[in-house]
């Protein structure tokens, strides 16, 4: 069983270009069809490692949705961000609904 370093929700930083983003789904390993040509030369055993998909934000503040390796991210230190609220905000939306109970039919 491979144990993911991050959780839906948790905030992290691209570790080479710093940009601050919020995780919103974690495959076990790589799990795209068609690998870009960038991805072509990830490891091996990054492959075999978690992924995780990550809402960041572009220059404009647009949300952009990336696909990183764990070894790509660190944990993000700071509770809040006034330079991004919008990523505060989003990282609180989803942990409140993971914490929220489910209603059954």
């Amino acid at each position: 069983m491979i144990a993911s370093k991050y959780g839906i929700g948790q905030q992290v930083r691209h570790t080479l270009l710093g940009y601050l983003g919020v995780v919103v789904d974690i495959d076990p390993e790589y799990s795209l069809d068609k690998p870009s040509a960038d991805e072509l030369a990830v490891d091996e055993d990054l492959r075999d490692a978690p992924w995780y998909h990550v809402v960041m934000e572009d220059d404009n503040g647009q949300p952009v949705h990336t696909y990183l390796a764990e070894a790509q991210l660190t944990s993000e230190i700071q509770a809040e961000h006034p330079e991004q609220p919008s990523m505060d905000e989003l990282a609180q939306t989803i942990r409140k609904q993971l914490q929220a109970p489910r209603l059954r039919n």
